[in-house]
């Protein structure tokens, strides 16, 4: 009989094992479990290592659990993304002449890094709230780059950062592992240079406009990174690691395909090609939504893809994934987070989910089960249990191929084909379409000023122009045509043209859709769609406040009866923040003002089951689905009034 850490890497090698392996990563659950009183009776006072061995299941050691630390300081520069944990294999030293100055206050810790050619800070915070949902990350309040000054210093701290190896740390955590699982040493949380700056050194919207305004400043940023991670490469490469951690959080949305083309690939490529040279594996964490990246990711070189999120999560299949990786690329991952909660998923669907998975993966080569991306707080632990169960009953390898429908080259087609030009809609108001499709925030005033000069009337040019462009803008996004990036440019754009209408605008002119209030429930830090929602529904004609991040029930409250909205927004990213949704639902029953306003939700964990359960009024799983539903319940509101 193998073990699990022989049975993994035979599936990473693309043997045949004698089962398939079962690998659920269980840090959040076991995090926030732990923190509540709330383990399983039979699992209180042990460790999630302790409770996975008790199982029987294999221990998820293919990235790092940012709680295992040898002291909290390994994670106190994640202002700026350098990590050093039990699991890596390098040590770092800032040179004697970067000052670097702590504050801490509270679960606020804010660090002022001193160099020769200026001073860049950064913020993070830690809360309660995050504890409880089981995160072992703090969250970048402050980010590094602010403006185009803290460039020099950010340059200044990686061309002369010290990277040390150090390997003591990481072989006495293997041989804890044994052969009870396979274990990854930690490179970086991100993939490359660019990808870095990403993550790491600028709010998830404003990455984009520098990376599209300050291109010769964020190229030199990414090549002093570039020599930190050629020496963090060399180091992980001469370690005694078997398996290197290399970053991952892909998504086809944040790391659209050109940009992970250019900014990401190489760098993956060239990690394989040095592991490989010494016989090493790398893993790489493609969490997101891979539609539009498949061949991408199946190019990269990578061995193995770990925490693969299928459908219902995301739009790809379980099938489609093993169709197109398995020949040559592990899939980790594979069971979505959401069966596993009884919020999302009954009894009857948890059940037909693995049943289909058996058949979805025959016959099993190169295929590690996993939980997606992990498992949830509020899992039912007992179908975790259930899954080891059936895979020790099902899953001997080679499975058997059921009746699946195959996939078709039209099913795996990447959507993510850029158009080669948006026409304008109108002649008269070509120029300013033209500034709004291209994103031209420089020339969109002087276009809407000629216009104005022309004669032209002020709402046309809003309607007939710039909201007419950006209406042509969002269903491109939602079939994979633009991306982020050009769909923010082009928001910048159109705002700067009506702040550019503003004193030629009357009244009547000024004429909104509807008001809408949006916000990411408390205890959420998660921000990304929900700005994407706004942006668009504000390019879209809307009047839209949007409240932010860790918004109290008592906030949403009075803003709705000052605001008086028309549609109140709720996202959230975290399955430990989903009940504050039903807590706002619920609120404005008990106000009796429920019926004056539409709900909508949004965000990864939710879905039209658990907005028809908390008596929401729509669902939508992406900014252009979202817009579509706020028009059709304005419409509806509209007849229903008539």
């Amino acid at each position: 009989m193998m073990t699990h850490k022989e049975r993994m890497i035979a599936a990473i090698r693309g043997n045949i094992a004698d089962v398939l392996s079962y690998v659920p990563r269980i840090d959040m659950w076991y995090n926030a479990n732990s923190l509540a009183g709330t383990l399983p009776e039979k699992h209180k006072g042990r460790t999630q290592d302790e409770i996975s061995r008790a199982e029987g299941w294999a221990l998820h050691k293919v990235l790092p659990d940012l709680l295992d630390l040898r002291s909290p300081d390994d994670v106190i520069h994640r202002g700026i993304g350098v990590y050093s944990t039990r699991h890596s294999v390098h040590r770092f030293r800032f040179p004697s002449n970067i000052g670097i100055k702590i504050s801490r206050q509270g679960d606020s810790t804010h660090i002022e890094y001193h160099t020769p050619v200026g001073m860049v800070s950064t913020t993070t915070i830690f809360t309660d709230d995050l504890r409880k949902a089981g995160s072992t990350l703090p969250f970048v309040a402050e980010p590094a780059i602010k403006g185009i000054e803290d460039f020099n210093p950010l340059v200044y701290i990686f061309e002369n950062l010290e990277l040390i190896p150090h390997y003591d740390d990481f072989l006495e955590w293997q041989e804890g592992v044994g052969e009870d699982g396979y274990c990854c040493a930690s490179a970086s949380l991100a993939s490359s240079p660019m990808h870095h700056i990403q993550k790491d050194f600028l709010d998830p919207t404003n990455f984009y406009f520098f990376y599209h305004d300050h291109q010769k400043e964020m190229e030199a940023l990414a090549e002093a990174l570039g020599h930190f991670y050629d020496k963090l490469l060399r180091i992980c490469a001469n370690s005694p690691a078997d398996g290197i951690f290399w970053g991952g959080n892909f998504d086809e949305m944040i790391t659209y395909p050109p940009f992970f083309e250019k900014e990401i690939l190489p760098w993956i490529r060239k990690a394989a090609d040095v592991l490989h040279g010494k016989g090493k594996i790398l893993d790489c964490h493609c969490d997101g939504e891979n539609l539009g990246l498949m061949d991408l990711i199946k190019e990269s070189g990578m061995d193995i893809a770990e925490a693969i999120c299928p459908h219902p999560m995301t739009k790809v299949r379980i099938e489609e994934y093993y169709e197109k990786w398995s020949d040559e690329l592990t899939i980790f991952g594979g069971i979505p987070s959401n069966v596993l909660l009884a919020d999302l998923a009954s009894e009857e669907e948890f059940e037909g989910y693995l049943d289909h998975l058996f058949r979805a993966i025959a016959p099993g080569t190169r295929f590690i089960t996993g939980i997606a991306d992990t498992t949830p707080p509020k899992a039912v632990f007992e179908r975790l249990v259930r899954i080891g169960e059936r895979m020790e009953r099902e899953a001997r390898l080679p499975l058997q191929a059921g009746a699946l429908r195959p996939v078709s080259k039209e099913d795996m087609q990447s959507r993510a084909q850029r158009v080669s030009e948006t026409r304008p809609l109108d002649t008269l108001f070509s120029s300013v379409q033209e500034d709004v499709f291209h994103g031209d925030d420089s020339g969109i005033e002087a276009h809407v000023l000629e216009l104005i000069e022309q004669g032209v009337n002020p709402g046309d040019i809003l309607q007939k122009g710039l909201i007419a462009a950006m209406e042509i803008i969002g269903p491109k996004f939602k079939r994979g045509e633009l991306f982020i990036p050009e769909v923010l440019l082009s928001s910048r754009a159109m705002n700067v043209g009506i702040t550019a209408l503003e004193p030629y605008m009357s009244d009547e002119d000024r004429k909104e859709s509807g008001k809408i209030l949006i916000g990411t429930v408390k205890g959420d830090l998660h921000d990304i769609g929900k700005n994407m929602v706004a942006t668009m529904l504000r390019g879209v004609g809307f009047e839209v406040r949007d409240l932010g991040i860790d918004v109290a029930l008592e906030k949403f409250i009075q803003e709705i009866t000052e605001y008086k909205p028309h549609i109140l927004g709720l996202s959230a990213l975290l399955t430990t923040t989903m009940p504050e949704m039903k807590r706002v639902i619920d609120t404005l029953k008990e106000q009796g003002t429920r019926n004056q306003i539409k709900v909508i939700i949004g965000g990864a964990p939710v879905n039209d089951k658990y907005a028809s359960e908390i008596g929401a009024d729509g669902y939508a799983s992406d900014a252009p689905g979202a817009v579509e539903l706020v028009q059709e319940l304005m419409t509806h509101s509209a007849s229903s009034a008539s």
